[in-house]
Parts: C-alpha cells; structure tokens; sequence
C-alpha cells in the first residue's frame, strides 16, 4: 500500500494582477517553498518568489578552474615538457598563454552553464506533479496558477488549503507526488 505523500497545494488565478496578489498574500503569510506558473514571465514574481540559485557561483568557478588549466596546460608543456627556446623568449612567456587561456575560460564556463542548467532544472524531467491538475495545460495558453510546495515549514493541508480559498481562486487542488 503506498503512502499518501503531497507534493503541495495549487490554485488556479484568472489573471496575472490576481496571480501576483496572491504570491505577496503567500510571501506576507511567511511561505517560501512556492511556484507560479503562468503563460508569460511576470517580471514581479521574480522578486516576490525568490529563490537562491547556485547556478552563477558554479560557471563562475568553472571559468576560473578552465583558466587556470589553461595556462598549467601551456606552461608546463612549453616550460617543463619541451623547453624549447624560440627567438629567445622566456620559456614560460605568459602574452603567448593569453588567447588559449580566454578560450578554455569560456568553454569551461559555458558547458557548467548548459550542464548545470540541466541538472538544477531537474532535467531531463517528462513528468511534474502539477501535471495532475485537470486544467493545467491552460498554464502555457491563459492559465495562472500558484503551487505552495508540501516542502515548506509552514505548509499544512487544511490551513494552506484556507489561505488559498480565502484569495477566491477559480479553483484550489491539493496534489500528489
């Protein structure tokens, strides 16, 4: 017998302007773990529902570490491996480093970019709790709907089911994951 888990709560909202009152009301009552959904971006509900994203701190980082592979690359080949003197230059003659270091900086940091993309997104993911909403395919045609995830510390059943039906949604559906 399987156990009845939650995903979260979701309601359904005519129009943008009752979408974004109705993430302030959530933000305001002290949730956190929530997602809109609507046909178009909403450029509010950016700051309304904030969420920290580990994404610029990963592609920045993998920059750096492809830069400095780079130039360890460069440098011990032309340093170390085969130190051959060309035209009497320094074996380790860094303005020569330059343009090899740029590139593998901007590969390294545009694969963590699509890749860490990818994983964050939870991708590949063909299936989402909120598919199980009846009307939710209106979401990418006319449809505005708030989920408050079951993962919340304020969330409970009956009190987060309340707090929506007091916003008067077109319609409130508790979902399972």
């Amino acid at each position: 017998m399987s156990e009845h888990r939650p995903y979260g709560i979701a309601a359904e909202f005519d129009s943008a302007d009752e979408l974004l009152n109705a993430a302030r009301a959530a933000r305001e009552a002290g949730y956190r773990r929530m997602e809109a959904y609507s046909p178009y971006p909403i450029k509010e509900l950016d700051e309304i529902i904030s969420y920290w994203n580990l994404l610029p701190t990963v592609v920045f980082f993998s920059g750096v570490l492809g830069g400095f592979t780079a130039f360890y690359m460069q440098y011990f080949i032309a340093a170390i491996v085969f130190p051959t003197n060309i035209g009497g230059r320094p074996l380790n003659s860094w303005p020569s480093f330059v343009v090899i270091t740029f590139e593998l900086t901007v590969l390294f940091a545009a694969c963590a970019a699509f890749f860490g993309m990818l994983f964050f997104a939870g991708f590949p993911a063909l299936y989402h709790p909120v598919f199980r909403i009846p009307t939710f395919k209106r979401a990418s045609d006319d449809g505005f709907f708030l989920c408050i995830e079951a993962r919340d510390r304020r969330f409970h059943r009956n009190r987060t089911a309340r707090f929506f039906q007091d916003l008067e949604p077109v319609n409130v559906w508790e979902i399972d994951e």
